[in-house]
């Protein structure tokens, strides 16, 4: 099997997430149980949580690059939003566990933390996501890959929760040299409460997004707009009676099925139904679009 560019690149880029994920879990688990905070060890429970998506978003993106076989005939494309939506729904639970738990800490008091060593290690950990965030959301433009898209949202949000932890930190530290240490107990669990709120932002808009190509609705994109336009021009030119146009999304593919009603079979030879068809599968390859293209001719209206 030939190796496609866009499945390198896919490859590529979910390697570099993966050892990064790996990295900050680690160091986020070690070091937020020296530290005694929560923020850093709810951020090492998110890179988990990533490690596990994206080592599985790396074996889907080989299996989107196969091509079809005897058990998945109409190919791997279903599997890229189903992974999607997986991925939502354990980051949006991760979230819901920390809010009750941030809640649960705030009103028992606090949490002492050792804020000077804690400042300094997100200082690190801020870089580090950020610095994945901006090498992988290149790639995920270049090749055009919704996986690489939604790993790279994933570091969007590590980076701005380390970003939160490093300013919430600072402000603890203020506080202490201003002579409010008291309150600085309760800086953790307000960091907690606030990055789990946050964070739920972004699984929200991925599952939004992935679940309506799971359910086949139809995309709200240029494609649909471009698609009927085309398909009007046809039927004004090839004065068809009447037709059917379904569109769905599914991954990075489309599935794009037209049904033309014709009146005269005799002028309707299967040369000239296939000009038809290479007409609109030349604007869909025009248009970027991915497509499963099945287009059918009909004298009876009952079949559109």
């Amino acid at each position: 099997m030939a190796v496609t560019s866009q499945f390198k690149s896919e490859r590529l880029a979910l390697r570099i997430s993966l050892v990064g994920t790996m990295v900050m879990a680690g160091s986020d688990l070690v070091v937020g149980s020296l530290v005694n905070s929560n923020a850093i060890l709810l951020d090492g429970v998110f890179s988990l949580l990533s490690m596990g998506m994206t080592g599985l978003s790396l074996y889907t993106a080989f299996l989107i690059s196969k091509p079809d076989d005897d058990y998945f005939q109409f190919g791997y494309a279903h599997l890229e939003p189903l992974i999607n939506v997986v991925n939502g729904v354990f980051i949006l639970s991760a979230c819901l566990f920390a809010f009750v738990q941030g809640l649960r800490t705030l009103f028992m008091g606090g949490r002492e933390i050792a804020l000077e060593f804690a400042l300094a290690y997100t200082v690190f950990t801020t870089l580090f996501c950020f610095g994945i965030f901006f090498i992988e959301r290149h790639i995920a433009r270049v090749a055009n890959s919704e996986i690489v898209r939604v790993d790279t949202q994933e570091w969007l949000v590590d980076g701005i929760l380390s970003g939160t932890i490093l300013v919430g930190f600072s402000v603890a530290l203020i506080l202490s040299f201003r002579g409010y240490a008291h309150l600085s107990p309760y800086v953790d669990p307000v960091l907690v409460t606030g990055m789990s709120l946050a964070a739920s932002i972004l699984p929200f808009k991925v599952l939004r997004r992935n679940f309506a190509e799971v359910l086949l609705v139809a995309p709200e994109d240029k494609y649909q707009e471009s698609v009927e336009q085309l398909i009007k021009e046809l039927c004004k030119k090839y004065k068809f009676q009447d037709y059917t146009c379904h569109l769905a999304k599914t991954g990075r593919e489309y599935d794009l099925e037209i049904n033309f009603l014709i009146h005269d079979e005799e002028k309707w030879s299967t040369r000239r139904q296939d000009r038809v068809r290479k007409i609109i599968w030349d604007k869909t390859r025009k248009l970027g679009m991915k497509t499963w293209l099945t287009v059918s001719f009909t004298m009876d209206k009952r079949w559109l």
